[in-house]
């Protein structure tokens, strides 16, 4: 059976899946080269390109609330039966219901023919694609984003290949007291530091550990999530009216992140001990744009509530459409499933690279240089894992501001994360923890903070990159590499002509791809 999912929203993607296994997952801004791109993709082609008939397509899985376009016209729509989804109908928080009413049957219109399809809400997708695509058989699933279908966020349980019940709003008694976190850390991005609202929550999470949690600024940061969370700032606490304007070099800027950040935990924690009470599962899922909070997930990882946690490959919006076709398959048409963690390398393949190039990368890496890797299945996510990334000597001093200024050209501030070898505790499989690192051993990849978001890499995890690892290790006795995104204020690379265009206009100093190594003169 063939599911074609598409979303169209913001950071837009589509995925096929055959017979409950994604044969591709396409994030449309690695295509456009457009970053958090949206809108209609070329569903004609990439059938095309995959080999997909479109008369061999059984079901099409769509978002209710954008209707996406194809040739300039909408979607056609035919509800079935009395399945009814319009999220408007949730707008009272506590609403815990079944998950029937999140989700309904259409009849939808596309390439001149009609499909059977599905229109799955929002956080519903969020939460099929962190369970369905998990290592657990049962556990709790917390949502929370800058918002998609009229909500900010949801509770969840599920079990084998279902999910059993849905809480919208986190069961907070007053309607707007939701978990506003991610429209506050867009907002105060957009509005306050003059940030792109879709990238700022990303840049600020990395300057909130310069400075310092001040209690006036958290109870400000409260009121605005509760009553204002699409607004700037709420600076007339602090002696102006129409906002302040913060810069990343200032201490209060710097402190309004850090105090941000102490709300967004206690929130977060806040959220998971409600997931407990509600339900007493043994596993916790975080997921949605907020689950790309490290501290915050980290801190319900050590809270000792659950026995384990988990964060997906996809938590973002761009994983919405592998959600929807998750959910379909598994919940909707009841195909059973075995938990096990997907792969992350779900997008474009770029070919393979032999092992046997492994020796000259270390070579490259021990003489400070750094090297782009492009090969293989590219990373489907918002996280570079070995496949489109940039690696550099972690122990090199000047490692992180080389990288920021001459490679990826962005804020000074923003720090790098590790892939690094063995157990350290959390099952960072996705850079979706913290841990503690040592900056007189490792300064490139350890935040001001003293902590970095590792990849942890393991049996049973990408051979290249494990066998990589540990031949770097083996020949220089450190266990880990600095591992950053092969982009430059650009969306991730996708192809190897991508690639090299990228590693032309930076200072990256080696290309290493199925066509072989290219070294600048």
């Amino acid at each position: 059976m063939r599911i074609l999912s598409v979303y169209y929203g913001h950071d837009a993607s589509c995925t096929l899946l055959e017979d409950g296994a994604p044969v591709v997952v396409l994030e449309k801004e690695r295509l456009s080269r457009i970053k958090h791109d949206q809108g209609k993709m070329d569903l004609k082609g990439i059938l095309e390109e995959y080999g997909w008939d479109p008369g061999t397509i059984d079901i099409i899985a769509i978002n209710p609330w954008v209707r996406p376009t194809l040739d300039g016209k909408l979607f056609q729509w035919q509800l079935q039966g009395d399945s009814y989804c319009n999220s408007s109908d949730y707008m009272l928080d506590g609403k815990c219901g079944p998950v029937e009413d999140r989700y309904s049957r259409h009849r939808i219109r596309l390439f001149g023919r009609w499909y059977d399809g599905y229109a799955v809400d929002h956080h519903l997708a969020h939460v099929a694609g962190a369970l369905f695509a998990s290592p657990f058989e049962e556990a709790g699933i917390l949502t929370a984003d800058g918002g998609g279908d009229y909500r900010m966020g949801a509770l969840a349980y599920g079990r084998g290949n279902k999910i059993h019940e849905i809480e919208y709003g986190l069961g907070y008694e007053h309607k707007k007291m939701q978990l506003n976190i991610g429209s506050v850390w867009a907002s105060i991005g957009e509005y306050n530091f003059g940030m792109k609202r879709l990238e700022g929550a990303g840049k600020l999470m990395g300057l909130a550990s310069y400075g310092s949690v001040q209690d006036e600024i958290v109870d400000a940061l409260r009121e605005q999530m509760l009553y204002h969370p699409f607004a700037a700032f709420p600076s007339y606490k602090f002696g102006q009216q129409n906002g302040l304007r913060l810069k990343p070099t200032e201490s209060f800027a710097q402190d309004v992140c850090t105090s941000l950040q102490k709300l967004t935990t206690d929130y977060y924690l806040e959220a998971a001990a409600r997931m407990k009470a509600w339900k007493p599962v043994r596993y916790l899922i975080m997921t949605g744009g907020c689950s790309m909070n490290c501290i915050a997930n980290t801190a319900i990882h050590q809270s000792g509530l659950f026995e384990d946690t988990w964060v997906p490959a996809q938590p973002h919006d761009g994983g919405l459409s592998l959600g929807q076709a998750l959910f379909v398959w598994h919940h909707v048409l009841g195909h059973p499933r075995t938990p096990a963690a997907l792969s992350p390398y779900l997008g474009t393949d770029a070919g393979d690279i032999s092992q046997d190039l492994i020796a000259d990368i270390i070579d490259f890496l021990e003489q400070g240089k750094s090297v782009g890797l492009c090969f293989g299945r590219a990373e489907s996510g918002p996280r570079a894992l070995g496949h489109r990334s940039i690696l550099l000597d972690p122990r090199l001093a000047n490692g992180k501001d080389y990288l920021n200024e001459h490679v990826k050209h962005r804020e000074w501030y923003r720090p790098f994360a590790p892939m690094v070898l063995g157990d350290w505790g959390v099952p960072s499989k996705y850079m979706s923890y913290i841990v503690p690192t040592n900056a007189h051993e490792v300064p490139a990849v350890t935040h001001v903070d003293g902590t970095s978001r590792p990849q942890i890499v393991g049996q049973g995890d990408d051979p290249f990159v494990l066998k990589l690892l540990t031949a770097w290790r083996d020949k220089t006795g450190c266990n880990l590499l600095l591992n950053t995104s092969f982009n430059s204020q650009e969306p991730l690379v996708d192809t190897v002509d991508q690639a090299r265009t990228t590693w032309k206009r930076t200072g990256l100093d080696v290309l290493v791809s199925p066509e072989g190594i290219e070294i600048k003169a």
